[in-house]
C-alpha cells in the first residue's frame, strides 16, 4: 500500500487513487493520515476523505502559485498563529519560552490552550509537564495548539498527547475580496465597538454560563468591530473583526436560521472587511474548523486560500 510519512501532515500533497476503475488526482492540504483514512482539504473548500487502499501514488508538492494581485504578506505558520492570538486574547497568559500558556475560564479552546510554537526553553517532555501543571493549577484540562507541520507534533504524539480537531487558517487580500462582493440592497449594516443585544442574540456559541467572560474575549483587542446586518429592524447576520498589524481577523460570523443560503454570510464579510479597510487593514485571515465544509466552500468562493492548518493536542489520560 502506498503511504506518506507523518511529516507530510499539514503540507500540500498530490494523491492519485482509483475510482470506478479509473484514476483521479486529489491535490490539497493533508489534514489527517491513518490506516483508516486520509483527509485532504482541496482549494475549493471540499474536504476529501480517501480510502488508503485505493491510493496508487502520493507525494508532497510545492505550495500553489499565488494568483496575480492576490498576494498577502509572507508569514510563517508560527508568526501567523501569533497574529491570530492577538485577535483572540485570553484573560491570563504566561510565557514558557516562546510558548504562550493561555487561560480564560475554559471559554473557547483558543483562549484556553498553550500556543506551542517556537522553543519552550526546555526539552519537550519537561515543557509538557509544565503545561499540565499550569492548567491543573487553574482547574482546566491541559491543551496544546500548534500547526500540523510543526516538528514538535511527533514527540508530543510519542508522549501520549493525541490530536483532537483541526482548524484551517485562511488568508486573502481585502481589496480583492471586496471587489467580488455585491452590496445587498435590502440590508442595513451597523458596526459597533461592543456587541449589542441583537448581535449577541445571533451568536450561536455564546457561553451561556458566563456570557460576560466570553464578551471579554471578543472585546479584548484594541481595534475591534461588531457588525450586525438588519432587514428592517430584524437582525439577520452578525460578525466580528479585529485589526492587528495590518491584518483583519474575521470571527463569529453567524446568520439567522431563516435567512441562511441567501447571501447574508457574504454580506457580513463585506461589512466587516470594509470597516477594517477603513482602519488600515490590507489583508484578512480567518479560522474555520476542518469539519465545517459549508464555511470552507463559502470562503473559497470569496477567494480565501489556506495558509496552514493547526490542531489541538491533549494527553490521553487527561
Amino acid at each position: 500500500m502506498v503511504t506518506l510519512d507523518s511529516g507530510a501532515v499539514g503540507r500540500r500533497v498530490s494523491v492519485r487513487r482509483t475510482v470506478d476503475g479509473g484514476l483521479t488526482d486529489v491535490v490539497g492540504h493533508l489534514l489527517d493520515l491513518s490506516d483508516e483514512g486520509w483527509t485532504v482539504l482541496r482549494a475549493s473548500g471540499e474536504v476529501a476523505r480517501l480510502d488508503p487502499s485505493t491510493v496508487t501514488a502520493a507525494k508532497v508538492v510545492p505550495p500553489a502559485p499565488v494568483r496575480t494581485g492576490w498576494a498577502v504578506p509572507t508569514l510563517s505558520a508560527a508568526d501567523m498563529q501569533r497574529v491570530c492570538w492577538a485577535g483572540w486574547p485570553a484573560r491570563e497568559t504566561s510565557m514558557l519560552g516562546n510558548w504562550a500558556l493561555r487561560a480564560h475560564g475554559g471559554i473557547t479552546g483558543r483562549a484556553n490552550s498553550a500556543m506551542a510554537v517556537g522553543d519552550p526553553g526546555c526539552p519537550v517532555p519537561e515543557a509538557l509537564d509544565r503545561v499540565h501543571q499550569w492548567y491543573a493549577e487553574r482547574s482546566l484540562p491541559p491543551l496544546l495548539q500548534l500547526p500540523l507541520t510543526d516538528p514538535a507534533n511527533r514527540p508530543m504524539a510519542d508522549l501520549g498527547w493525541s490530536r483532537l480537531h483541526v482548524t484551517i487558517v485562511q488568508v486573502a487580500p481585502i481589496d480583492r475580496v471586496l471587489a467580488g462582493l455585491a452590496d445587498p440592497a435590502d440590508l442595513r449594516s451597523v458596526v459597533e465597538p461592543v456587541p449589542s443585544a441583537d448581535w449577541l442574540s445571533l451568536m450561536h456559541d455564546l457561553d451561556e454560563a458566563d456570557p460576560q467572560a466570553h464578551v471579554a474575549i471578543l472585546t479584548g483587542p484594541p481595534v475591534v468591530g461588531f457588525a450586525t446586518l438588519l432587514r428592517g429592524d430584524e437582525p439577520v447576520g452578525i460578525g466580528r473583526v479585529s485589526v492587528e498589524e495590518g491584518w483583519a481577523g474575521i470571527t463569529s460570523v453567524d446568520v439567522a436560521p431563516a435567512a441562511r443560503r441567501s447571501g447574508i454570510g457574504s454580506a457580513v464579510m463585506g461589512s466587516l472587511l470594509s470597516w477594517a479597510s477603513d482602519r488600515g487593514a490590507l489583508s484578512t485571515y480567518l479560522q474555520v474548523r476542518a469539519a465545517n465544509d459549508a464555511a470552507l466552500r463559502l470562503y473559497a468562493r470569496l477567494g480565501y486560500v489556506t495558509h496552514h492548518p493547526y490542531g489541538y493536542r491533549a494527553p490521553a489520560n487527561g
